[in-house]
């Protein structure tokens, strides 16, 4: 991952960082045009000094625009035009495993998105296995029987790591269980063409940068799964894809932004969910003892089945 890193970063960013921090610590590195550089260490943010990490933006290096134009031409491999399909989703995926998110301005033919350019923000995402993370969810949602699953959590708490874990876990079982990982932003498996960048297991098929209404529907035909497991549902289209594969005897692990499992009730789109009843286990994560600390798993009532 630090080689990956230092094929995107230049120099005069990366000497704070190499070398003199853990590098298990590093989750994001922000740029923003004309203002300090950001580090995202252990889970709180700093500016990044010529000397390391700083809580004073004065000393700060400043990300000029043409250091963030810079930054995105290294991560497209100084070809803009052949990862145009990934600048049009607004992120890119390089060797390794790092994701690149961009902010720019858009340009439109209509409602079609063309291109971004004029790059203003960059945030380059670091990251991190973590084997045995999803141990405590995988004992009560897939050790006896295997349960529809839903992780909740707020942004940062740990979901994609802990999804990532099981699609390992379950794509390493005997007998085997053919899984799926549909990857919608290609953070599960951050695949890098074609391959992917971390485990998730050696029976794990990976359709990567695709909606999930296209990746359930082709993938149930094509691949029969056992399991399907997807990063964060959004609305209507995603809660009938779960509901699809539900009604095709295909078992589904996905992960929601939410405080808690009570609060999904309230979240547009799920409505259908809840009431059919096609999670039987919701997953609570916080960063009450780290990230992806497991708070709880509870039933389709919402009765605990296991809690701290």
């Amino acid at each position: 991952m630090a080689e990956s890193l230092s094929k995107v970063l230049p120099e005069h960013i990366l000497k704070p960082i190499v070398g003199r921090l853990n590098y298990e610590k590093i989750y994001e590195v922000r740029l923003r045009s004309n203002r300090p550089v950001a580090l995202n260490y252990g889970g709180k943010f700093y500016f990044l000094s010529e000397t390391g990490l700083s809580c004073e933006s004065e000393n700060a290096i400043v990300a000029e625009p043409k250091l963030i134009a810079e930054v995105v031409v290294r991560a497209t491999d100084y070809s803009l035009y052949a990862v145009n399909d990934q600048l049009k989703a607004g992120f890119l995926t390089i060797r390794g495993g790092l994701r690149v998110g961009i902010a720019g301005e858009v340009v439109r033919d209509g409602e079609a998105v063309c291109t971004v350019k004029n790059f203003t923000s960059v945030n380059i995402r670091i990251p991190h296995e973590v084997k045995g993370a999803a141990d405590k969810p995988y004992k009560f949602c897939c050790q006896n029987d295997l349960h529809n699953t839903l992780i909740v959590s707020p942004p940062g708490a740990g979901k994609t790591t802990v999804l990532r874990d099981l699609a390992r876990q379950l794509g390493n079982r005997f007998p085997a269980l053919n899984v799926l990982l549909v990857d919608e932003r290609n953070e599960l498996a951050a695949s890098y063409l074609g391959e992917a960048q971390l485990d998730v297991g050696i029976h794990t098929d990976i359709i990567a940068n695709s909606s999930k209404a296209y990746a359930f529907s082709a993938g149930i035909r094509a691949l029969a799964p056992d399991v399907i497991i997807t990063d964060e549902l959004s609305g209507a289209p995603d809660a009938a894809a779960v509901e699809y594969a539900a009604a095709s005897g295909v078992k589904v692990f996905a992960s929601a932004h939410a405080s808690d499992h009570l609060d999904i009730a309230l979240k547009p789109g799920f409505e259908s969910l809840i009431k059919k009843r096609i999670f039987s286990r919701f997953v609570d994560l916080s960063m009450s003892q780290g990230a992806g600390t497991c708070d709880g798993v509870f039933d389709a009532d919402f009765n605990a089945v296991y809690s701290v």
